[in-house]
């Protein structure tokens, strides 16, 4: 399945080239020249805000220092943007090698914790996206229909998510399923069981008792998806083209939601294009720009996963973990 989403993303992003032009892509890409060096650094601010975010994911005095834990961030980055593995895979790397040092349990619920938080803070941005594309795209009264249910039918998933995780049953539920029992065995499913349930239990107190600090992720994680603001600010300001904030608020707004909803689709491939070439025809510009500055997130996007895959083969190759930062460090004034 995911063979054949990726050919077909690649089949449309072909078709997106040949329809824009392969001479039209490289003139404005001559014009653009270092900007789009600038573009890419400036990911870095994203991903530090992302982390920041996962930081307040973590209990008092089981924290790592910031450094250790965007090291470990970007770790995974790399793996779930490279590898088959997407997400779960990410997910697994971030927590694995480079945080032995922190109970299991600790680390499981404060990335699940940090999960809930970023797609919280991604359906606020795309829910606003999805409000401009009814609004502004010339789609018929089905389409938009459509439109609205599958932003339903994701903020249910979402909420759902959110919801057995205050109640403490997410981890229960996922462990105990009887599909799961016949994957590992009644014997490693019931060790499974017992896990779930501690991080169930660290889970529903996070809410219950640090319910500010999870907020605050969702705010951190926000401005770090925002960043995308920034980045397309530079990218037309760096072109000479005119443009106002509603502009690049309607551009920003329009690819998040796009991104938001092609997740199935591996590395986006097609729809990351594809969605930034509709939000610069909804704002007024050419489609064109849409395909460049997706090509200069392709470069951003390849550039950070090698960065990444370095900080964790090096982690592999050295066994070197980073130790739990001293909670009296911490400000007394934090959640």
């Amino acid at each position: 399945m995911n063979a054949a989403l990726l050919v077909a993303g690649a089949v449309c992003l072909a078709l997106l080239v040949e329809r824009i032009g392969a001479r039209t892509l490289w003139e404005d890409s001559l014009r653009l020249g270092w900007g789009a060096a600038i573009i890419v650094a400036v990911a870095v601010l994203e991903h530090a805000l992302h982390t920041a975010g996962w930081r307040r994911c973590f209990s008092r005095g089981n924290s790592p220092s910031w450094p250790h834990l965007f090291s470990a961030f970007l770790a995974g980055y790399a793996v779930s943007f490279a590898t088959p593995t997407t997400v779960v895979g990410g997910e697994v790397a971030r927590g694995g090698v480079l945080l032995r040092e922190i109970p299991a349990v600790e680390v499981v619920a404060s990335i699940t914790l940090d999960r809930l938080a970023f797609a919280l803070a991604d359906l606020i941005v795309g829910l606003c996206g999805v409000c401009v594309i009814i609004a502004a795209a010339p789609l018929s009264g089905g389409i938009r229909a459509g439109v609205a249910t599958a932003a339903g039918l994701v903020g249910i998933g979402i909420g759902t998510f959110f919801w057995l995780q205050r109640r403490g049953r997410l981890a229960g539920f996922l462990a105990n399923h009887a599909v799961l029992r016949r994957i590992v065995g009644a014997q490693r499913a019931t060790r499974l069981a017992d896990g779930g349930a501690a991080v169930d239990r660290r889970l529903a107190a996070f809410h219950a008792n640090e319910a500010g600090a999870f907020y605050a992720s969702v705010a951190l994680h926000a401005a770090g998806t925002a960043v995308g603001a920034l980045q397309i600010a530079i990218f037309l300001d760096w072109l000479g083209i005119a443009f106002q904030a509603r502009t690049v608020l309607e551009v920003f707004l329009v690819t998040t939601a796009v991104d938001l909803f092609s997740f199935f689709i591996p590395l986006r491939l097609g729809a990351q294009e594809g969605g930034r070439m509709l939000a610069m025809s909804l704002a007024g510009l050419d489609p064109a720009l849409g395909l460049l500055f997706a090509l200069v997130i392709r470069v951003q996007q390849i550039v950070w996963a090698a960065i990444g895959f370095i900080i964790y083969l090096a982690a592999i190759v050295t066994g070197r973990t980073y130790p739990v930062r001293d909670s009296r460090r911490r400000s007394p004034g934090m959640n």
